[in-house]
């Protein structure tokens, strides 16, 4: 069924597909005729008729560049072919992801669903590659070969297939344990590569308790085990290939025992024995490639079984047909009743009920795991509450469209993340067309404006891989300015400010205070000083909202 549906994908593209398939043909029809002209030539030489041959000859040479030409366009458009299914897949396959929920992505591992992303749609690649590229014409030239065998001798050409005849069946053998180490192999570079990005990320905190060489033992391990994979791989291959030329090679000498038995005998020419010769070794391959082909086939339909998978999982957020625009004047947030499961056992949030008022600054705390971060995410859409509803400015946020309700509502989370590119671009990403002035004035209000004009090349530097460059105070306010570049009516913090200190921090919330006059704020923190700042205290417990504290009501730094 799997494999059904990926040769659906060809009909995307018809022309390449039948490029691909006549040149594929034509080009074998034209080497099946070049055993017969070395034939003609041959017989032509032994009755010394030489001043014939040089027609067959050229025409012999003639064939070979036909050829040529023409395995060259089918090679061409199957590659074509095979990379614009590939690429579809890829591109379907990132949309796909994009829409998911996170329950779903936590749920599978980002390893596993880059394995599908890459190694899997570079089996099906291979397949499509392999299938157009060399079976399809290897099948044509068989049976065409068959064909002049039978026609030249009958019994010679039956004695010399059966030889080649387990080829198949002793490839798909070796096929089958290839890919059982394969497996393992792919297994192990998984685990090697988890461990070493975990090693480049975490380098500090390795360093610092002394696992360093307990990561790099863990390491070798995998290292090891990869290599004893890939060995064996090799082992299995170095002995496929002369066990093909074996009976490529087992083949020919029976041509030229048997044949020249006949040649003596006067039944056959010298010619004929030439041709048998080379039809012999042309169809050795193809006739390999089927056992091949089935285990290649079978890889591909596997991968695309995995690849299908994704692509058929039911969105949890999915967007009504008939949902319109958000649309926000003053900010207003309500949580009605709002229940929610990551797992469907266990209630992160129990009947919640909350209020923001258009324009407030709000703070919400409480213990780890009291659902805080959960509230923020509910609030764009990462994931819908199973029971109650949240409303913003009275619209259903199930109602108004993803995309609108992510422009006018805007997360800045925990985790930041910052991309290997300019301190520009990283503020840019969400509105690529902002001019130096816009990305500027959200500087200024993230109070990192300062750092970077210090910079050498200021905007234009470059910062590592999730902002390793720089330090977390810094990437929480690149991350603050990025959010405030695509001007939201409602704007969440998700603990963003943690790693600045108190001081800068009342700075940045005075700028922000001023700068969203009229809008939403919502800050999730731990910090008595943000608390502080917040025109009311929200303490959540246990997924549900236990007090609140309007600002000069009491101390904050007694709220725990």
């Amino acid at each position: 069924m799997a494999l059904k549906r990926l040769l659906a994908y060809t009909l995307r593209y018809k022309r390449n597909l039948v490029l691909a398939s006549i040149f594929s043909m034509i080009s074998a029809v034209a080497g099946v005729f070049a055993p017969l002209v070395a034939k003609q030539a041959v017989d032509l030489v032994v009755s010394f008729r030489f001043e014939e041959v040089v027609l067959y000859a050229g025409l012999f040479v003639f064939l070979s560049i036909v050829r040529g030409v023409l395995s060259f366009i089918q090679s061409v458009e199957s590659r074509k072919l095979a990379e614009y299914i590939s690429f579809d897949l890829r591109v379907e396959l990132y949309r796909k992801l994009q829409d998911l929920s996170l329950i779903y992505l936590y749920r599978k591992g980002v390893g596993k669903l880059v394995a599908r992303a890459t190694g899997d749609i570079e089996r099906i690649k291979g397949f499509f590659g392999f299938t157009l590229s060399g079976f399809m014409g290897g099948l044509v030239l068989v049976i065409f070969s068959v064909g002049s065998m039978l026609s030249i001798d009958p019994l010679l050409a039956v004695v010399s297939l059966s030889v080649l005849a387990p080829l198949p069946f002793l490839i798909k053998r070796f096929a089958g344990k290839v890919r059982f180490y394969f497996r393992n192999a792919r297994e192990e570079y998984a685990k090697m590569t988890t461990v070493l990005r975990e090693t480049l990320v975490s380098m500090v905190p390795i360093r610092a308790v002394g696992a360093v060489e307990y990561m790099a033992g863990k390491f070798a391990g995998f290292n090891s085990e990869y290599a004893d994979s890939m060995i064996s791989i090799g082992r299995i291959r170095a002995l496929a290939w002369p066990t093909f030329g074996f009976f490529t090679n087992l083949a020919v000498l029976l041509v030229f025992w048997y044949g020249g038995l006949k040649v003596i005998g006067g039944e056959l020419s010298i010619g004929d024995v030439v041709a048998f010769t080379m039809y012999v070794s042309m169809i050795s391959w193809p006739i390999t490639s089927i056992g091949i082909l089935t285990v290649i086939a079978e890889r591909a339909r596997v991968a695309a079984s995995r690849v299908f998978e994704v692509l058929d999982e039911k969105e949890d957020v999915e967007e009504d047909p008939n949902a319109s625009p958000l649309k926000v004047e003053q900010g207003e947030v309500i949580f009605d009743n709002v229940w929610f499961s990551y797992n469907e056992e266990k209630w992160v949030l129990k009947g919640l009920n909350l209020r923001i008022k258009p324009g407030e600054f709000i703070a919400i705390t409480g213990a780890p795991g009291s659902g805080k971060s959960t509230l923020a995410m509910l609030l764009i859409r990462l994931a819908d509450p199973q029971k109650g509803r949240i409303l913003i400015n009275g619209q259903d946020i199930r109602k108004v469209t993803v995309e609108s309700l992510r422009r006018q509502v805007t997360l800045v989370h925990q985790d930041i993340y910052l991309f290997p590119d300019t301190i520009r671009n990283n503020i840019a990403y969400a509105k690529p067309d902002a001019s130096m002035e816009e990305i500027v004035k959200v500087a200024k209000l993230a109070g990192i404006h300062d750092f970077i004009a210090e910079l050498p090349k200021g905007y234009d530097t470059l910062i590592g891989e999730r902002g390793i460059t720089i330090s977390g105070g810094q990437r929480q306010r690149l991350a603050l300015a990025r959010a405030l570049l695509i001007d939201p009516k409602i704007v969440v913090l998700d603990d963003t400010t943690s790693e600045i200190d108190a001081e800068t921090e009342r700075a940045i919330y005075d700028a922000l205070t001023k700068h969203l006059r009229g809008k939403t704020l919502i800050v999730i923190t731990q910090r008595p000083a943000t608390m502080a700042l917040a025109d009311r205290v929200v303490i959540l417990e246990d997924g549900k909202v236990v007090k609140e504290i309007r600002k000069g009501e009491a101390v904050v730094e007694g709220v725990f």
